[in-house]
């Protein structure tokens, strides 16, 4: 190169390359769920505990349903009786012995009797706690014979195959941000755990009261290596 072309390229102006813009955000579970006992009784037997994994329908724990047993018990007697009474009340009725009115009380009786019977079975199930997602169980709150009611949370347990990073950006960012946009994610402090792909989910519609705009990221985490409550490094166009 010339003497010339030098100095003409020294004249030339140098622009900044530009540079990812890194976020902090919060790392929080993308569902949770807090299990309650449907009904007040005593814990009779737990089946998971802390760090488990569970399936959607798992048993979680047995309440004492002993009493609600021997009521679905007397009632499926009493249901056999009441049908066995109604067939014999209908044979009666076709031989026109029996007029159409008693044939009737006894069909009701039946049902009355079929439907204590469901009701029965339905106390006896409510005693079996289950699983309403597919996660893990972070928290367990009772042991076995403690008393339970309605209002206190048993477990808790969160879905983390994948998490949500929530961060909030500010309003001159939202012209580089949309859902569906891919970005780089990293866990803070900086490790050498590598880097994570993660998906915009949501962009607020409206700014918070310190004039930042809420920004959703869903990242994949099949190894659980992304923790809720832990920070981490968004990375903005």
């Amino acid at each position: 190169m010339t003497l010339r072309a030098l100095a003409l390229a020294s004249l030339l102006p140098v622009w900044p390359v530009a540079a990812a813009v890194p976020i902090e955000g919060l790392i929080l579970p993308i569902r949770q769920s807090e299990v309650c006992a449907p009904v007040a009784s005593r814990i009779l037997e737990l089946k998971v505990g802390e760090g488990e994994g569970v399936k959607a329908g798992q048993t979680l724990a047995l309440l004492d349903g002993r009493l609600e047993e021997l009521e679905m018990k007397r009632a499926k007697l009493l249901l056999e009786r009441r049908e066995f009474e109604a067939k014999s009340t209908q044979r009666l009725y076709d031989s026109r012995i029996l007029p159409e009115a008693k044939a009737l009380e006894s069909r009701i009786e039946l049902e009355l009797a079929r439907l204590h019977y469901e009701t029965a079975v339905q106390q006896v199930h409510l005693r079996t706690i289950l699983a309403p997602l597919d996660g893990v169980v972070v928290a367990r709150s009772r042991e076995v014979g403690e008393s339970v009611s309605t209002a206190q949370p048993l477990f808790r347990i969160q879905d983390l195959r994948r998490v949500l990073v929530q961060c909030a950006v500010a309003p001159e960012a939202l012209g580089v941000l949309k859902p569906g946009q891919k970005l780089k994610v990293q866990l803070l402090p900086l490790r050498s755990t590598g880097s994570f792909e993660g998906e915009v989910v949501l962009v607020a519609a409206c700014a918070d009261s310190e004039g930042k705009v809420q920004v959703k990221v869903v990242v994949e985490n099949p190894e659980r290596r992304l923790r809720p409550g832990l920070r981490a490094q968004v990375e903005l166009p």
